[in-house]
């Protein structure tokens, strides 16, 4: 339960709203009561003595008594739930700001359908558990009420139901232990549960092509079979939690009924002060049942917070200096210097080895090589996706861990060869290359990018929403798009990876019209995949296992006849 107590903070702006609900408790717990005196009384000072005037009034009060009980019930769980709701929404959001500022390695540890399932199911546990603080303050004060009416009416049988108090603390304490075993289990199960979904509905078309329908869906049926084994395994210890409270309640009511019968026989009790004591006692256990539930519920919550806070716990592998040089534009270029570089999965196994090349302000560089040579890490260490084992990236002769990250990634525009686009506009994925951009930048970068044409062939333009990833459009046309987002970016630093390698001939004509002319007076790095792209490249380097094995222009890497020679006679084999 330690990790509940990391939710205090989340708690504390809502301190004046707990506390009121909190107050309301006791009116609350009060009324609660009111149905044992107001039968006691009924039977024994209305019905014996046959007063109607009496009886005229007693429904009129009973109904105001539960117009009161309205009023303060109502008030007392609703200012709970909107503390309820606005912490769900805080812990949401920060989970989610969090994620988004760790580092890459994080995302490839991690499934998506882990890290989803933390967003949104976990913090659901957690309302459940803030839904009892009401509980832990309203059901032991009625508790008091209650014990200190049925003491009233006759103190020697409430002792006698004070025998099962041992065995239902027991009760508690294991259903507790091993709920919170199971619910954490149940959560990690049902992350899988969600991963298999997103694979399954992201990679739809492969499945489709290959015919893995069977294949997907029998993974999907092993996980469901996992996750429902143990709900049924939570389910048996909540159900049976529940019969048996009140079985040890009925256990403790039997000798009540024997005693308490003795004693309106001998004249010790009235009827009345009996039939109030049963009702007394069948109330009570509504509290120690709700009790039992937040003993569940606790747990549940517990089991949360221990996987949220986990998140909270984790750090980006990237650091930011504490006083980060300033920069603003590139003046000079770009240079790698003995740059190896391992992920952070697998630190024995490097993909880049010793790495050097500049790149001039204004000039570009192509990197060519097999499929696993290491041109894609390349690309991710000059944004600082991920940070260089060794050696150094610089831009202007300032090594870019020295900068602020935001700095380094201004400079930056990235056309891939993998286009991401969000299930949203088109004008709104091409502001993604400059938020503040004005609708007509965005036209201006449309028509740079060669797109103009088909975005307003489409019903809705600029309007129309390209779908999931946008597969609403074709190959080219989301290329074109990300190449008009580049040219919003207007950075001084532009790498290609491999933008045209999926292409028809009359796309990349179009897409490559529309790089050349991006490419102007920007320093680029070029990730190849057709040789023809990178023919005008004022340098190729030949990648080959994380080693740079040769470097010249075109014509000197033919006239060499070593591995960019091949390639260019079986151009095929460039990945």
């Amino acid at each position: 339960m330690k990790s509940l107590r990391r939710l205090l903070p989340y708690l504390r702006p809502h301190l004046g709203l707990i506390l009121c609900s909190a107050l309301l408790a006791i009116p609350l717990s009060a009324i609660r009561l009111g149905p044992a005196p107001v039968v006691r009384y009924l039977l024994d000072h209305i019905l014996v003595q046959k007063d109607t005037t009496k009886l005229l009034y007693f429904p009129f009060a009973l109904i105001g008594l539960y117009v009161l009980n309205f009023v303060v019930r109502f008030t007392h769980y609703f200012l709970l739930r909107v503390v309820i709701i606005r912490v769900n929404q805080k812990l949401k959001n920060q989970i989610f700001h969090h994620l988004m500022g760790l580092s890459a390695d994080y995302f490839s540890s991690n499934s998506t359908g882990a890290l989803i399932s933390r967003t949104g199911n976990d913090p659901q546990y957690i309302d459940s558990g803030l839904s009892c603080i009401n509980v832990i303050i309203r059901e032991p004060v009625t508790l008091l009420f209650l014990l200190g009416y049925v003491l009233y009416l006759n103190w020697k049988l409430t002792l006698i139901t004070f025998f099962i108090v041992p065995a239902l603390a027991w009760v508690f304490s294991i259903t507790g232990k091993r709920l919170k075993r199971y619910l954490s289990k149940i959560t990690e199960v049902n992350a899988r549960l969600v991963s298999a979904l997103q694979e399954s509905y992201s990679g739809v078309r492969i499945i489709k092509t290959f015919r893995l329908e069977k294949y997907v869906y029998k993974k999907f049926r092993e996980r469901t079979e996992e996750f429902s084994q143990l709900l049924i395994k939570t389910s048996l210890i909540e159900e049976a939690s529940h019969p048996l409270v009140e079985l040890l309640s009925a256990v403790a009511l039997a000798p009540v009924i024997y005693f308490g019968g003795t004693q309106v026989m001998s004249g010790k009790m009235t009827p009345g002060d009996l039939f109030a004591f049963f009702t007394v006692f069948a109330m009570m256990m509504n509290p120690i049942r709700m009790l039992n539930d937040v003993n569940i519920k606790l747990n549940q919550a517990a089991a949360a917070c221990e996987r949220i806070f986990e998140i909270f716990d984790w750090q980006s592998s990237l650091h930011q200096p504490t006083h980060p040089e300033k920069i603003r534009e590139v003046k000079r270029g770009l240079s790698i210097e003995k740059v190896s570089f391992s992920y952070p999965d697998a630190p024995q196994r490097l993909i880049l080895k010793n790495i050097n090349f500049e790149i001039p302000c204004g000039q570009a560089v192509a990197l060519v090589g097999a499929s696993g040579a290491g041109k894609s890490s390349m690309v991710s260490l000059i944004p600082r996706i991920f940070d260089v084992t060794s050696g150094q990236i610089k831009v202007d002769g300032q090594d870019i861990r020295n900068l602020n990250l935001d700095d380094v990634r201004r400079l930056i525009a990235v056309v891939s060869q993998d286009v991401f686009l969000f299930n949203d506009t088109i004008e709104e994925n091409i502001r993604c290359g400059r938020l503040s951009a004005t609708p007509d930048e965005i036209l201006d970068a449309a028509k740079k990018a060669h797109a103009l044409e088909f975005i307003q062939a489409l019903p809705d333009g600029f309007k129309t929403r390209v779908g999931d990833r946008g597969q609403k459009l074709s190959g080219g046309e989301r290329q074109r798009i990300s190449i008009a987002r580049a040219f919003l970016r207007q950075a001084p630093i532009l790498i290609l990876d491999e933008a045209t390698s999926s292409l028809d001939s009359h796309s990349e004509r179009a897409v490559q019209s529309a790089l050349d002319e991006l490419m102007r007076n920007r320093t680029t790095l070029i990730i190849a995949h057709r040789l023809s792209t990178i023919r005008h490249a004022d340098l190729i380097l030949v990648l080959k296992e994380g080693e740079i094995v040769e470097r010249g222009t075109h014509d000197e890497l033919i006239e060499l006849n070593g591995i960019y020679a091949r390639f260019h006679e079986q151009p095929i084999s460039v990945g």
